[in-house]
């Protein structure tokens, strides 16, 4: 399980990635709405998310690896 620095940390690095403010990609991640995020994103960057968001299987894949259900967790308190 992730500690507490190393899902801040994948939060900065996400951040970093999506030229985003960890503060915002943190609230938004928190709220489920990614818009926001995804609009500082490059294309292709946002592109795969979307289509990873809208495919069922591969949503599941990504949210079922430990980094991700650390992060969740967290995320929901």
């Amino acid at each position: 399980m992730a500690n507490n620095e190393q899902i801040n940390s994948m939060i900065n690095q996400l951040s970093q990635r999506l030229n985003a403010d960890s503060t915002q990609v943190k609230e938004a991640l928190q709220k489920g709405n990614l818009d926001k995020v995804l609009m500082n994103m490059d294309e292709k960057q946002a592109e795969k998310i979307s289509r990873i968001l809208s495919d069922p299987e591969e949503s599941k894949k990504v949210l079922s690896t430990p980094q991700a259900q650390a992060l969740i967790k967290k995320l929901m308190g």
